[in-house]
């Protein structure tokens, strides 16, 4: 039997029908089981953080950009139906998924600096509302209506696991691995001191601590402004080459040795070379973040008492 392209088709069609017709089903009727914390894997760790700081890698990318994804497969297939290069469809739908990544190289930097910013300023009304007397606990439940748009799901968060029965040290390096940014392990440790002592002068220290993080933002904004050149750079490279290829499927005299087994498998592997130049590149163009200190909440054994 000869496997067509028609019959492939066909075929991830009916499997996608299938697919929407069970996620409608469990969307409509819903589970009944109730979600359960769990610690997380070595996997799932390693898939996060390569997923970036921010959220702005590949699998947030998956979840944030459904229709981006969808309109690439849509791509892909009418190149393989137009050219008869299985591969070339393929390469098509990873180079539109993959346009944000090429376009915005700092994006993830530059969201970094925006959360510490904004950590700075929750970190300054911390300051303030614990001069009332208040503990530590009660003055970030108070912080949570007037915190900044940028972390306030995370301090919300925060404030559920506190309010939840969350051992306070627990709570607070969940908080920080949320966030994940060593200057956010400052501010985490900071409260983990104050909780396992409670000693006074807590609102100065918080105070000295969002001046530290004033003086890392405007640090990390030079560094940002110094690296955009690179990145530029990056852009049009990546622009430039996949602009070629482009153009270059058009001339069938030029392509015609692609058409055959072999010939894909020189395309497939010229591709995985451009794909690991490019990677170069973007390492180049970013900055390495400091590593963190605190330890993953979820290798502590000790669950919320």
């Amino acid at each position: 039997m000869t496997l067509t392209p028609e019959a492939l088709v066909a075929a991830v069609a009916g499997a996608l029908a299938v697919s929407g017709a069970l996620i409608a089903v469990v969307g409509l009727v819903g589970t009944t089981s109730a979600p359960v914390a769990r610690p997380k894997g070595p996997l799932e760790r390693w898939l996060r953080a390569a997923d970036g700081q921010d959220g702005t890698g590949p699998l947030s990318m998956w979840a944030d950009r459904r229709l981006l994804v969808s309109g690439a497969g849509g791509a892909g297939l009418l190149v393989w139906l137009l050219t008869s290069w299985p591969l070339g469809g393929l390469l098509t739908a990873a180079a539109i998924v993959g346009m944000p990544w090429i376009l915005q190289p700092g994006r993830g930097s530059k969201v970094q600096i925006l959360r510490l910013e904004a950590l700075e300023e929750w970190v300054r009304r911390l300051a303030d509302i614990h001069t009332a007397g208040i503990s530590l606990e009660q003055a970030v439940a108070s912080s949570v209506r007037s915190a900044p748009k940028t972390i306030a799901p995370y301090v919300a968060r925060l404030t559920s696991r506190l309010a939840s029965g969350w051992q306070a040290r627990l709570a607070y390096r969940a908080f920080a691995d949320e966030l994940n940014d060593a200057s956010v392990d400052s501010v985490a440790a900071l409260m983990i001191m104050h909780a396992a002592d409670r000693g006074a002068g807590l609102s100065a220290a918080l105070r000295e601590l969002a001046g530290q993080l004033s003086e890392e933002v405007l640090m990390r904004r030079k560094v940002e402004a110094d690296r955009e050149k690179p990145r530029t750079n990056f852009r049009w490279v990546s622009l430039f080459c996949m602009g070629a290829f482009a153009l270059s499927m058009l001339s069938g005299a030029y392509v015609q040795p692609y058409n055959s087994i072999t010939g894909q498998l020189v395309l497939l592997i010229l591709a995985a070379a451009f794909v690991a130049v490019l990677v170069w590149m973007r390492r180049m163009a970013l900055t390495k973040p400091a590593p963190r200190f605190l330890p993953p909440a979820d290798r502590d054994l000790g669950e919320p008492s």
